[in-house]
């Protein structure tokens, strides 16, 4: 009994390992509808196939990776950080590594947020006193955005959150 639950285990495994992988990074007309359900089970929104699969799925990978200012990797990372990997890892441009910076040398400015497209960049301030751009994040659609927060790590928030209502400054297309 135990030989024969142990030849499953495997199976399944090498099985698993072996078309998991291919799956992922080509995707084929029959594993869409799967992967899409996948990413609206981690990102906590509806991913459809008309979205950019490979941004998504990425960004699902950095979900609850942790807030370490300074930082761009998987054990912790700041917001212009993660914007910097992620606009590296999709779309192969080489991002600023300050919300500032990454606006005023990398972007054209967006202001209303109806024009916001898939991919761009969302520009907020959290200082008190001063309107320069200190938090970035992604837009995805729906008035969603993928960023590193201080409190949750990267996670997944609305435009429309009274927090970020208050202290939005511009979006940006990414030249």
């Amino acid at each position: 009994m135990y030989r024969r639950y142990l030849f499953i285990c495997i199976a399944f495994l090498v099985i698993n390992l072996c078309f998991s992988c291919a799956t992922r990074r080509h995707g084929t007309a029959s594993s869409a509808p799967k992967m899409t359900k996948v990413l609206s089970f981690r990102l906590g929104m509806r991913v459809t196939s008309k979205d950019n699969i490979a941004l998504y799925d990425l960004i699902s990978n950095w979900i609850g990776t942790p807030y370490r200012w300074g930082q761009s990797s998987r054990k912790g990372t700041d917001c212009s950080g993660f914007v910097s990997v992620i606009y590296k890892e999709i779309y192969g441009k080489k991002l600023e590594r300050s919300s500032a910076a990454i606006l005023k040398v990398n972007c054209r400015k967006v202001t209303n947020k109806k024009n916001l497209r898939e991919g761009d960049l969302v520009f907020f301030y959290t200082g008190k006193f001063s309107r320069t751009p200190s938090h970035v994040g992604i837009y995805l659609k729906d008035r969603k955005f993928a960023h590193a927060s201080t409190t949750k790590g990267v996670t997944i928030s609305s435009l429309d959150e009274p927090y970020y209502v208050k202290r939005w400054i511009t979006g940006g297309i990414v030249k």
